[in-house]
C-alpha cells in the first residue's frame, strides 16, 4: 500500500475501528470519525461526524478526498437494533449505502465489515457463496446492507467476520467482557453450544492490507484457522491472563434469556482467505497469546 495514500475510517472509537486506524497511522494519512466518543489516537485525525447526515458526510469526503474508505461504524447491540428497528436502519443500512454510492463516485476502494451472524447458524463452517439466512433484526439488517453496498459499488468489499482485542473503552469485545469479569472476580459464563472461528484485530488489519493490495472484491470471510465453542474462547483467554479457571462457568444460549434469537454455530470457511493472504492463518489461541503479551494500547 503507498505511502501517500489518504485512509477514512468510520467508527474509529470502536473495537475494529481504533485498531484499524492505529495500524493505518503508521503508514498513511489516516482520518478518523467518531460519533459520541472522541478519539485520541496517535497519527489519526480525528472528526466528528454524524454518518447519518449526509450532507455533513460528503462535505467532509470532499474535504478529505480519501483513496480508500473503511466503514466500521454501525449500531451493534443485538437487544437495542431489536427494539429500535427504524433507528437502527437508518445507521446500519442508509448511511452504509450513501457511503458505497459516495466512494464509487470519487473512486475511492470502499471496505463494508458485515457479520457472521448473518447465517442462521445450522450448519457452520460458511463459505462466501452460502445464503444469508438471518435470525434478528442486527443481522437482518446487515444482510441488507450488504446487498445496498455491491448494488452501490460493485467494486466494494465485504468483510463478514467476528473480531477480538483491545478497545479504547476497555470493555467492547468477548475477550475484554471475559477479563473484567475474571480479573474482579466474577464468575464467567461461556456458551457451550455457540460456535465461531474469531479472528484479532492484529491479523484483520494484515488480512485487509493484504486483501486492498490485491483488489479483491465482493464477499470476504476473515477468520482464525478453526471453530470453536464460546466457553473455550474464554477458557482461553483466561489461562493466557492467568486467571481464576474456577470462575469461569458453561451455560448454553437458552440460559442466558436472550430476547432476540441468536445462530448456534457461525464458523467461517477462511479457505479464500488463506488463498489471498498465501500465509498460515493463525489459531485462536496464538491471537489471544499476543495480545495477552501487550497492554491496552488506548489506555
Amino acid at each position: 500500500m503507498s505511502e501517500q495514500q489518504t485512509i477514512l475510517i468510520t467508527g474509529a472509537s470502536g473495537l475494529l475501528g481504533a485498531n484499524l486506524a492505529r495500524h493505518y497511522a503508521q503508514k498513511s494519512k489516516c482520518f478518523g470519525w467518531y460519533g459520541s466518543n472522541p478519539v485520541d489516537i496517535a497519527g489519526v485525525i480525528p472528526q466528528r461526524i454524524d454518518i447519518t447526515d449526509q450532507e455533513s458526510v460528503l462535505a467532509a469526503i470532499a474535504q478529505i478526498q480519501p483513496d480508500i474508505i473503511i466503514h466500521c461504524a454501525a449500531a451493534t447491540n443485538v437487544e437495542w437494533c431489536e427494539k429500535n428497528p427504524a433507528l437502527a436502519k437508518k445507521i446500519n443500512e442508509d448511511a452504509s449505502e450513501f457511503l458505497a454510492k459516495t466512494s464509487s463516485n470519487i473512486d475511492a476502494k470502499f471496505v463494508y465489515t458485515s457479520s457472521d451472524s448473518v447465517f442462521d447458524g445450522k450448519t457452520g463452517n460458511y463459505s462466501e457463496s452460502d445464503q444469508p439466512s438471518p435470525l434478528n433484526s442486527y443481522a437482518a439488517g446487515k444482510v441488507r446492507s450488504e446487498e445496498l453496498v455491491a448494488a452501490s459499488n460493485p467494486d466494494a468489499m465485504i468483510i463478514r467476520s467476528y473480531f477480538y482485542g483491545h478497545s479504547p473503552s476497555g470493555s467492547r469485545s468477548l475477550l475484554e467482557w471475559v477479563l473484567v469479569r475474571a480479573q474482579v472476580g466474577n464468575e464467567v459464563p461461556g456458551f457451550t453450544d455457540s460456535y465461531f472461528s474469531p479472528i484479532s484485530v492484529h491479523d484483520f488489519a494484515t488480512a485487509i492490507d493484504t486483501a486492498i493490495d490485491s483488489d479483491h472484491s465482493g464477499l470476504l470471510h476473515l477468520g482464525s484457522s478453526e471453530r470453536m465453542s464460546k466457553y473455550e474462547f474464554a477458557r482461553l483467554v483466561m489461562e493466557a491472563h492467568d486467571c481464576d479457571m474456577s470462575l469461569l462457568k458453561p451455560i448454553t444460549v437458552n440460559d442466558a434469556g436472550l430476547k432476540a434469537d441468536r445462530p448456534r454455530d457461525t464458523s467461517l470457511n477462511v479457505d479464500l482467505q488463506a488463498s489471498i493472504l498465501a500465509t498460515k492463518i493463525l489459531s485462536v489461541a496464538e491471537g489471544i497469546e499476543r495480545i495477552s503479551l501487550e497492554p491496552n494500547p488506548f489506555q
